[in-house]
């Protein structure tokens, strides 16, 4: 079994680089869909301790929406997408109006969570496929799913996959922003994609790059 704690700066800076075109392809499927700019912060990779990973992405308490999807291969790949509660309204408003031309006002809580599931989908399909792109596969992406906690909480399931394989888990972290129709500012969703895949399916993807025994 692949050691997480093993990975040299090479490793990491293979899979930051991985993480910077998946996220690439991400930031240009949203700005697709939602027809304005989208801009992404330079990604992470890091190793992080399984037992502080609740408190890597911001205050364990806060309120986040999160959609889960896998890769639907034998060694799947898994992402997750993090969006704080207050920008919740906001990515999915700029989506119905893109899509109905008209603003958001109530909507039922099934139906924004229909919204940031069809989100999720693209955005995480687009990061796999630049993933599969790299190792020449063809998998597809299981049906998201969407949940509303703490962040503590969401990321404990994180933590729990990890906790198979070790103490330490290997995080992406790559910050969407977004700049409205017709505005000059440039405002952060407090959206990150996570990429959080078992020791097996890092292994074969930088053996896959010819970095494993750098």
């Amino acid at each position: 079994m692949f050691d997480l704690s093993s990975m040299n700066q090479t490793h990491l800076d293979t899979i930051r680089e991985i993480g910077n075109i998946g996220a690439g392809h991400a930031a240009t499927a949203l700005s697709d869909l939602l027809g304005c700019p989208i801009d992404i912060d330079i990604p992470k990779a890091e190793l992080v301790s399984i037992y502080e990973l609740d408190s890597y992405y911001d205050d364990p308490d806060a309120s986040y929406a999160a959609v889960f999807a896998s890769s639907d291969n034998d060694v799947p790949f898994n992402f997750m997408l993090l969006i704080r509660e207050d920008t919740v309204n906001k990515l999915v408003g700029l989506l119905v109006s893109k899509q109905f031309g008209t603003q958001m006002d109530a909507m039922p809580q099934e139906m924004i969570d229909s919204a940031l599931g069809e989100i999720g989908n693209i955005l995480l399909g687009s990061f796999l496929n630049s993933v599969n792109g790299l190792l020449g596969q063809t998998s597809g992406i299981t049906t998201p799913s969407v949940t509303h906690d703490m962040l503590a909480s969401i990321l404990s399931v994180v933590s729990a996959m990890f906790g198979q394989y070790g103490d330490i888990a290997l995080v992406t972290k790559s910050n969407l922003n977004v700049v409205p129709g017709g505005d000059t500012r440039t405002h952060s969703l407090d959206a990150n994609i996570l990429l959080a895949s078992e020791p097996q399916a890092l292994e074969a993807l930088l053996e896959k790059l010819g970095v494993m025994g750098a």
